[in-house]
């Protein structure tokens, strides 16, 4: 058997390359990130509008309202200030934990589960997210900008959050119902 040259030199070439990709991990290391996002469940949380002055009030689960300095009322929103009540009070933790090195973008959907179309458009134009540390905060500045339940029933509205690993695929997506209490 006659070996040529060429061939020979071209095998070696792409057993070489091959050899210094596995050594290296792969191709780029941009998709190498695996690491995946990890968190607990997130509560459901119950709300009552001010007829759209102000931002939402917090309720506790017996339907009383949070004053802001119950042991369980929860994260305060670092925005808030007495004087212009244009942020929320309360603040909604949804962030996720990933190893050192690693950081996450967030994304927030909103969903009807017992709400309009509208009702859902409107929250929507009062939640913020904070992309980069998952707090979720109302925002609004007065009648008729701030959310308004008109209704005399609840709205049950599903809150999804995903944090997804910054140049990787790893997500974690959670969610929660966010009830705003019907006028009675």
């Amino acid at each position: 058997m006659k070996f040529k040259p060429r061939t020979l030199a071209q095998g070696v070439i792409v057993g070489a390359v091959l050899s210094a990709l596995v050594a290296c991990g792969g191709g780029s290391d941009a998709s190498d990130n695996d690491a995946v996002p990890t968190g607990g469940a997130l509560s459901n949380l119950w709300f009552a509008d001010s007829d759209g002055y102000f931002p939402l009030d917090k309720l506790k689960p017996n339907g009383t309202f949070y004053l802001g300095t119950e042991a369980d009322f929860g994260l305060k929103n670092p925005a808030y200030n007495p004087s212009t009540r244009t942020h929320s009070l309360w603040a909604i933790d949804t962030s996720a934990s990933v190893p050192a090195g690693t950081s996450l973008n967030y994304s927030m959907k909103i969903d009807a589960i017992s709400a309009s179309a509208d009702a859902v458009a409107e929250l929507a134009r009062n939640l913020q997210l904070d992309t980069t540390t998952g707090l979720i905060t109302q925002t609004c500045k007065g009648y008729p900008e701030c959310y308004d339940n008109t209704g005399a029933t609840d709205e049950d509205f599903l809150i999804t959050v995903t944090a997804q690993v910054v140049g990787g695929s790893g997500k974690l997506e959670r969610n929660f119902l966010l009830r705003v209490r019907g006028n009675n």
